[in-house]
């Protein structure tokens, strides 16, 4: 079975997002996220549930990042995809790149 791995780039509205993605991203002792399920998009903004049961909200710099967003989250939740990690692409810009891999049959 191979791998492929994929890039998401995701634009948050200001450095506070970004921070807030990033830690709701990173991985547990368990190798899992803190994000458990994307539960709404209104404008650009995605509530996420997350593994203690709270809902949160991310502001995202537009609705097509927020859509982005939605749709990776339910395909980790539905294992189409494997949450690998997310990097900054830059520490003056607001975008994080979630990594991902996709299992190939």
């Amino acid at each position: 079975m191979a791998t492929q791995r994929k890039f998401d780039n995701i634009i948050c509205l200001d450095k506070y997002e970004k921070e807030k993605l990033t830690s709701l991203f990173s991985i547990h002792k368990d190798d899992s996220i803190f994000v458990m399920d994307a539960e709404n998009v209104i404008d650009n903004e995605i509530i996420v549930r997350l593994k203690d049961k709270s809902s949160h909200s991310i502001t995202l710099k537009d609705k097509d990042n927020a859509n982005s967003l939605f749709l990776l989250i339910k395909e980790i939740k539905n294992g189409k995809r494997r949450f690998v990690k997310v990097e900054y692409l830059s520490s003056n810009e607001n975008i994080i790149k979630i990594i991902t891999e996709i299992i190939l049959f």
